[in-house]
């Protein structure tokens, strides 16, 4: 069941796949210069793809390539020359970065959109409001298994300094997984802060803890879940066929299956007050779980495949950053950021 993207004219295959064109099986980059292949981000997938659905309506001989199996993912991808750009829904890591400098792949960082990230539930469910201290008790490494328990979740989140959830019932979580931009930035913006603290604390059970390369203690899963899922419409799935399911991915899905999941306000830890994901709290800021999206493109192919230069200048213009943002189900950047999106585009492709 696929319920991505708005614009249903190309069919889409189960892992998030568009093709346009006469795309063959194989990657753009082991192709012809006139072909062009985007990966990464399932987050940023759907805006990539209709930006690369309206340009083709134009440029009918073009094909353009974009999948979503996660940011990690897609980085492996983009630092092994495979694709032309890669989407992403955080910014590069350090180890990333250093993989593309090690095989000489020159990229620049160009910031495309906003995303709330939207913690859904299964219509049946009795949860309206979550603090991150619930998210921690709830998703954490202290939280049981695949499916917690209410009482022992709110008890810690109490601990821990306030809970705004149900003190009775279990939850079923379904997640995205640790190749997903969506799985790091959950943990880092709801609970990275508790995690470190419970972890030099003792309180993370052993088996969830080891040691990175320094010697140096660290959490080894940091979230658990019943399932995790690399293509965010899996989860959709799951949340809505089980009557505890909970989960979360990008404001985008929410929209497009709103009808089918209930929507979870998440406790701003400033303000005290519970607020939902809309455009208008996740640009300005009430909603305490946005974040920015991003499209890394490979410098060198601006210059070498004509086709994915001609999309790039594309996208990388105000109506596409404003009005294709805004129908991909995500919230544009303000005025000034898309010019400075634009003009970081122009200082690498004119």
């Amino acid at each position: 069941m696929i319920r991505f993207i708005r614009r249903q004219r190309v069919a889409v295959a189960a892992i998030g796949v568009l093709v346009i064109g006469a795309l063959s099986a194989a990657p753009a980059a082991a192709q012809g210069g006139d072909e062009v292949f985007i990966s990464g981000s399932s987050t940023v997938e759907p805006i990539t793809s209709l930006n690369a659905e309206i340009f083709a309506e134009d440029n009918p001989d073009a094909s353009i390539r974009v999948d979503g199996p996660g940011t990690g993912d897609g980085f492996q991808l983009f630092c092994e020359d495979e694709t032309d750009a890669s989407d992403a829904s955080r910014e590069i890591k350090t180890e990333e970065a250093d993989a593309c400098s090690a095989a000489g792949i020159d990229y620049t960082e160009l910031k495309v959109g906003i995303d709330g990230l939207t913690v859904v539930a299964n219509t049946s469910s009795d949860i309206k409001c979550l603090s991150f201290n619930d998210l921690y008790a709830m998703f954490g490494p202290e939280s049981g298994s695949g499916e917690t328990d209410l009482a022992e979740a709110s008890a810690l989140a109490e601990e821990l300094g306030g809970s705004r959830a149900p003190t009775s019932g279990t939850v079923e979580k379904f997640t995205p997984g640790p190749e997903s931009g969506t799985y790091d930035s959950f943990i880092e913006i709801t609970y990275e802060g508790t995690l470190e603290d419970r972890l030099a604390a003792g309180d993370i059970p052993a088996d969830r803890t080891g040691t990175n390369d320094d010697g140096e203690p660290e959490v080894t899963e940091p979230l658990v879940a019943a399932g995790t899922f690399p293509n965010d419409n899996d989860i959709v799935k799951r949340v809505e066929d089980t009557n505890n399911g909970i989960g979360f991915f990008g404001f985008a899905y929410y929209q497009e299956n709103k009808g089918d999941l209930k929507l979870v306000a998440i406790e701003n830890p400033d303000t005290g007050k519970c607020v939902k994901p809309s455009s208008k709290t996740i640009r300005s800021g009430a909603y305490p779980i946005a974040r920015p999206l991003f499209v890394y493109p490979n410098n060198a192919k601006l210059g070498s495949n004509a086709t994915f230069k001609d999309f790039m200048d594309y996208y990388m213009t105000k109506k596409v950053l404003t009005d294709n943002v805004t129908e991909a189900g995500y919230v544009p950047l303000s005025s000034s950021e898309i010019s400075d999106t634009i003009d970081t585009y122009k200082s690498i492709s004119s």
